[in-house]
């Protein structure tokens, strides 16, 4: 009985461990179009990830400097084009890494 208990208790608990998915800038450098975009894995699990949560919101932590902004700002566009809504997506700098863009999926 205790044992059961416990069992319940942490499969009730949420998972405090947050998917990190990640763009590359090599990645990002090949032509763009729809289909491309939906297939690639990181974007394809970020966005399935943001749409099993209702609340939640998709964080960019893009690179910093102007070609990091200027990055992290064309694939919002690509985000909001394929249909996720504006108010979902956070962008915030210093992803840790040069020449890539963290996607995180937050519960708000």
């Amino acid at each position: 009985m205790i044992t059961r208990l416990f069992l319940l208790s942490i499969c009730s608990l949420p998972l405090s461990a947050e998917t990190v998915w990640t763009l590359s800038a090599a990645d990002w450098a090949r032509p763009r179009h729809g289909e491309w975009l939906v297939a690639h894995p990181a974007l394809q699990g970020a966005l399935e990830g943001v749409q099993r949560s209702p609340r939640g919101l998709l964080q960019l932590r893009y690179p910093g400097g102007d070609e990091g902004v200027l990055w992290v700002e064309e694939l919002q566009a690509w985000l909001v084009a394929l249909g996720l809504e504006s108010e979902r997506i956070e962008t915030l700098p210093g992803s840790g890494a040069e020449a890539a863009i963290q996607l995180v999926v937050i519960e708000k």
